[in-house]
């Protein structure tokens, strides 16, 4: 644990360092909290300034977090409202889950899941659908590319629908709108995406987070009408719109490369450091799964890849 810590930190500090020695920190306005792309944009170098000043003001945040052990509000410059807030609004219900913070029980089995989600690719190809692993977002700027990656400074400030925007968004809500409350599971809301991103993988799983992530600095967002249409990852779980999020964005995190089972790791020891026995058991073992789904579904696109280009049956 104190070894991932050391490995880190020195990367950590000198990104925050780096931003706070460059014209990237401005004064807070409410470009961190409008901005947002309005079509699929690989390069984005307007949305990567102010992805930069975000990150720094939520490692700010975070910081404060492990130093006092409390769960710190965020700065207001991290704040933002839904993009997604007309077509996945707050629906108030009266009915409350039980939850028990201590346990993790899935309700799902990673391997299986897999095995769904690759046949569900096998299966689409012959109705037409090929998989691509697809190009991936990344920095306008060769400098930034000393820092983290984008995606993972997107992930870690839960702005993905604003800076990694993909455009199935909101037909993949519409699609959710459409299914019966708790019934979604993993392998169908990846099999839709899959569907509308016309077997790019990569932005098969960023749709999915974007729309998930969207509503996290919202108040009520156990009670998105996205979130009623999931299935619980995690019995009895006190941080259902939590899980979800986390699986799938460790999940792209793991696809794309990134070292998904140390950030996992890494987050399991900050969020236990502060927030203390209030910290969701089920939404760090949620990070752990899609980290470990990721890395996998990689090596089997890289396989599949492998395979066609050799012209294997």
């Amino acid at each position: 644990m104190n070894t991932l810590l050391t490995n880190f930190s020195p990367l950590i500090l000198a990104s925050v360092l780096f931003l706070n020695t460059t014209g990237f920190i401005f004064a807070q306005s409410n470009n961190a909290i409008t901005y947002k792309q309005e079509k699929l944009m690989l390069r984005d170098e307007k949305g990567d300034e102010v992805l930069l000043k975000l990150f720094s003001d939520t490692c700010t945040t975070g910081v404060k977090k492990v130093i006092t052990q409390t769960n710190v509000p965020p700065q207001e410059s991290q704040l933002r409202t839904p993009r997604f807030a007309k077509e996945n609004p707050i629906i108030k219900t009266n009915v409350r889950p039980v939850v028990d913070n201590t346990q993790a029980k899935p309700l799902f089995n990673q391997e299986k899941t897999l095995e769904a989600i690759k046949k569900i690719i096998e299966e689409e190809e012959k109705k037409g659908i090929k998989f691509s692993g697809g190009r991936v977002h990344a920095w306008n700027n060769y400098y930034h590319k000393h820092l983290f990656s984008k995606i993972i400074m997107a992930l870690a400030t839960a702005s993905s629908s604003r800076f990694l925007y993909v455009g199935q968004e909101i037909p993949l809500i519409n699609w959710l709108r459409t299914q019966p409350d708790n019934s979604v599971n993993i392998e169908a809301l990846f099999h839709k995406s899959y569907i509308l991103n016309k077997g790019n993988l990569y932005l098969t799983i960023l749709t999915i987070e974007n729309v998930l992530s969207d509503a996290t600095f919202e108040k009520d967002r156990e009670d998105t009408m996205v979130n009623h249409k999931l299935v619980n990852l995690y019995e009895k779980s006190p941080n259902k719109f939590g899980d979800w999020y986390h699986f799938f964005g460790t999940m792209l995190a793991g696809y794309v490369g990134e070292p998904s089972r140390v950030i996992a790791q890494m987050y399991s020891v900050y969020r236990r450091i502060s927030r203390g026995d209030a910290a969701e058991k089920s939404t760090i073992e949620a990070d752990k799964a899609g980290a470990n789904m990721g890395v996998k579904l990689r090596r089997y696109m890289y396989m599949e890849s492998l395979i066609k280009a050799l012209h294997f049956d």
